[in-house]
């Protein structure tokens, strides 16, 4: 599945998720992303409510960080709060040199870092997302800002 495909499925998407945790593992080609996202529609009462889930893009082939801009530099003691989008040029100039060397599976995408202004830019060949079972019965809220 790609990350448009992933995207497309939940009511919000990837729009305000909160990023608790990151895993590269190179040897595999694996990144794993803990985070908690809003899995209720926007006009329902439950809106504020989010979900723990795990994403992993299997067969990776790059991983950007852009730095924080000099503004941003410090930022709350909290999971960085992200929206998801499908990469490109505009944003990471990269994008036109990289794109022709992926395979014709592969998708590009990137998040835009809140608490940095800055984003994180991924291609991979395949997303794959569970969501995890809250150990409150009421959900989760989004962190304090």
């Amino acid at each position: 599945m790609t990350f448009e495909e992933l995207d497309a499925l939940y009511p919000n998407g990837f729009s305000d998720a909160y990023v608790q945790k990151l895993t590269l593992d190179y040897q595999n080609r694996n990144i794993e992303v803990q985070l908690s996202l809003r899995g209720n529609p926007p006009e329902s009462p439950n809106c504020g409510e989010y979900q723990r889930a795990i994403l992993v893009l299997r067969d990776f082939y790059y991983f950007v960080i852009e730095p924080p801009d000099a503004e941003h530099l410090w930022y709350p003691e909290r999971p960085i709060q992200v929206n998801g989008y499908p990469d490109d040029g505009n944003q990471f100039p990269l994008l036109e040199h990289l794109k022709p060397h992926l395979s014709s599976d592969a998708f590009c995408c990137r998040f835009y870092v809140h608490d940095w202004n800055a984003f994180i830019h991924v291609a991979a060949r395949n997303a794959q997302f569970s969501l995890v079972k809250s150990e409150s019965p009421a959900g989760l809220r989004a962190p304090a800002l």
